[in-house]
């Protein structure tokens, strides 16, 4: 049995451990994974660690180990911290985001109500106005992608450039 202790130790001492270049964090929401954020570790840890090559602050202590360690922890101590901001982030921006399907929603019935429910409601509209269903659309797409409130719909799409006969 101590032999094989012995061994077990040496083969774990003769494996060198190196730390993993890239942490990959799973992102969830109501337990599904949504996404992920990849970090470089290779690339983050010289932005972090400033002291390069200074001495190891006792002597009886291995550096490479030393540095390993710290690594190790500051590391995962960071990525503890970034995933408890990228919840409370996500969780602030999904309910700003619902709030944004629902006035996208609101600002699509409030155009359903100015000009019609049916392509024939379009048509007649378009027609009647002498431009083109291109003209209306664009219209309607800048009306609903932008934050800008219109009060009366029908009568800003009979005012909106004069068309050319």
């Amino acid at each position: 049995m101590r032999n094989m202790e012995k061994s077990m130790h040496q083969a774990n001492s003769k494996k060198e451990t190196t730390p993993p270049t890239q942490v990959r964090l799973v992102v969830e929401v109501d337990g599904n994974p949504v996404g992920f954020v990849s970090l470089d570790l290779d690339r983050i840890w010289p932005l972090i660690n400033h002291r390069k090559g200074d001495a190891v602050p006792v002597e009886w202590m291995d550096p490479s180990k030393y540095d390993s360690v710290m690594r190790a922890s500051v590391l995962k101590r960071m990525i503890s911290r970034i995933e408890g901001r990228l919840y409370q982030t996500l969780g602030d921006e999904m309910v700003k985001a619902e709030l944004d399907v629902e006035s996208f929603t609101l600002k699509a019935e409030s155009a359903a109500q100015a000009f019609g429910h049916s392509k024939a409601d379009i048509e007649k509209l378009v027609g009647d106005s002498g431009r083109s269903p291109a003209e209306f659309y664009n219209f309607l797409w800048e009306f609903l992608l932008h934050d800008r409130e219109i009060s009366d719909l029908k009568k800003e799409w009979k005012a909106k450039d004069t068309p050319l006969r």
